[in-house]
């Protein structure tokens, strides 16, 4: 298949072009900047916000996966993020229904629910969080997501074009994931980190995807014959902490309603709706003993 693959130069861009490359595809990778690529791949440099040029790079693709956006709300006023993933993702969209691709995947987030970045603690409603949780975010980033699967959403009544979004958690190398969980297990006593704000790790529910479990999602997902739009979420089945699931959840989430009981390490996201309607499961797990 040829697959367009965009935020290419990326953490997670790269390592799916890479993978697509080694599976035998002819992979177009596309980023608004240059920079390190995967290798066998094809870079292809501009501004996702031009229809004209999603035209050009998308025309004649069977896929395209959909990874180029800001990764989270950085601006104070809550509007750059939002022009930029919003309107980028709908340009994609439109160059893919116009040429006919079979299949486009995209990044959603576990953000999107609105527990990561919200100025004051907000909890999920009721645990584990599966599909149906609904949004309370507070702030662009998340609903820039919330706008692009409803973007999906209606592209998929207009094409043949298949929409798939996953809601992605935290997604990185198991070195990156084990700093993440180490400062979470000691973020009393550390000093602050602007990458890794107090709380982040409880208010993404420590949830983790590993590198490699993601790339083989997506994978799997546009070798598949799906239809329509849909949207999964799509995380390790355990969390990054060392205490008990339901101990965190107590301390941290209160209020939540506990739905099914979250025993050991359990993560309080559902992946079930992916696992049941592709058949693939994240495979590589956190070591907990190196926390």
């Amino acid at each position: 298949m040829k697959i367009v693959v965009t935020g290419a130069i990326g953490l997670l861009g790269k390592a799916t072009a890479t993978h697509l490359v080694a599976a035998g595809h002819e992979v177009i990778s596309v980023d608004k900047k240059a920079g390190e690529f995967a290798a066998g791949s094809e870079l292809i440099v501009g501004d996702l916000t031009d229809l004209d040029f999603c035209d050009k790079v998308i025309s004649g693709a069977d896929a395209v996966v959909h990874l180029g956006a800001i990764p989270n709300p950085t601006d104070a006023r809550q509007f750059s993020v939002f022009q930029n993933n919003s309107v980028s993702t709908f340009a994609v969209f439109t160059a893919a229904a116009q040429a006919k691709v079979e299949c486009v995947l995209y990044a959603s987030s576990l953000s999107a629910y609105g527990f990561a970045y919200s100025d004051e603690w907000t909890s999920p409603l009721y645990a584990p969080v599966d599909e149906e949780h609904p949004f309370i975010f507070e702030e662009s980033y998340a609903l820039s997501k919330e706008v692009n699967e409803r973007s999906a959403l209606m592209w998929s009544r207009r094409c043949d074009t298949a929409f798939v979004g996953m809601r992605f958690p935290w997604t990185n190398t198991p070195e990156k994931t084990l700093e993440l969980a180490r400062r979470f297990d000691d973020e009393d006593n550390l000093p602050p980190d602007p990458r890794f704000p107090k709380g982040i790790v409880a208010k993404i529910l420590w949830t983790y995807l590993d590198l490699r479990d993601a790339v083989r999602a997506i994978e799997v997902v546009i070798n598949s014959d799906i239809k329509g739009s849909s949207v999964y979420n799509f995380a390790a089945p355990d969390t990054m902490a060392k205490a008990t699931t339901a101990d965190l959840m107590m301390k941290f989430h209160p209020k939540t309603q506990m739905r099914t009981p979250l025993l050991g390490h359990t993560a309080p996201l559902s992946s079930q709706a992916f696992i049941d309607k592709f058949g693939y499961s994240p495979q590589f797990l956190i070591n907990r003993e190196d926390i």
